[in-house]
């Protein structure tokens, strides 16, 4: 085969790869308009098999995967997902301002690795999400804190007493920064906190998606559990 012969077929490949990719991504886009998830799901990996940084495929797979996960359908896990809104970002960072409206991801809003991709702070993405305590049972979380920008929080705990069975105990307080891994919350009366622990600040250790708070015996995360049930 001579050298233009070989340039010719070289450039003709390359077409014809661009356009089985569009192709795979059209159907995609088609099928998640309809609510065919495998469909989409299905279509995307097929451009991603042949072009791995496709922005296009890697974003829409994982609006999908959203869209199932809200369903209670976990076939893929959260962390994949982070991974795919990665490397689409990657690719074209103005999928990032896209991730703050976006519906397709209303179920990953109130996550901390979600809020960190999306571009926030830690200080922002305390604020952002609820902080939800262990779920030891079929009621969901025993416990939550939300936390608001003016320095107010709002503490909520399941009440299982007789006089108020399944029932909720509201508290709230303030909280003050020491530095972006370390805070400080106070109650206002009345406190859940024990006679020791009333009117005094408690220290709060803040990690990657995890508040650990002086005076409570677990710590508290973004996972509401609420498929569990």
């Amino acid at each position: 085969m001579s050298f233009r012969l070989f340039i010719i077929y070289f450039f003709c490949m390359i077409g014809i790869f661009s356009q089985t990719t569009e192709n795979w991504n059209k159907k995609g886009i088609n099928a998640l308009s309809q609510k065919d998830f495998l469909t989409a799901v299905d279509s995307f990996k097929k451009t991603l098999k042949d072009k791995p940084n496709d922005a296009f495929a890697n974003y829409n797979l994982a609006c999908t995967y959203s869209l199932l996960l809200a369903q209670c359908e976990d076939i893929e896990s959260e962390v994949h997902i982070y991974h795919l809104i990665q490397e689409a970002i990657k690719s074209k960072p103005s999928y990032q301002k896209k991730l703050h409206t976006d519906s397709d991801f209303f179920i990953l809003r109130g996550k901390y690795h979600f809020q960190k991709l999306s571009g926030k702070s830690k200080r922002e993405i305390l604020t952002s999400i609820t902080w939800f305590g262990p779920s030891p049972g079929a009621y969901g979380p025993m416990d939550q804190f939300q936390f608001k920008e003016d320095g107010s929080f709002f503490y909520q705990k399941l009440d299982m007493t007789e006089s108020n069975p399944i029932g909720k105990l509201e508290f709230t307080g303030r909280y003050k920064w020491i530095n972006d891994s370390k805070l400080e919350i106070q109650f206002y009366d009345p406190s859940p906190m024990k006679e020791g622990g009333k009117n005094k600040n408690l220290r709060v250790n803040y990690s990657d998606g995890k508040l650990e708070i002086q005076g409570f015996d677990h710590s508290f995360t973004d996972d509401n559990d609420r498929c569990s049930a």
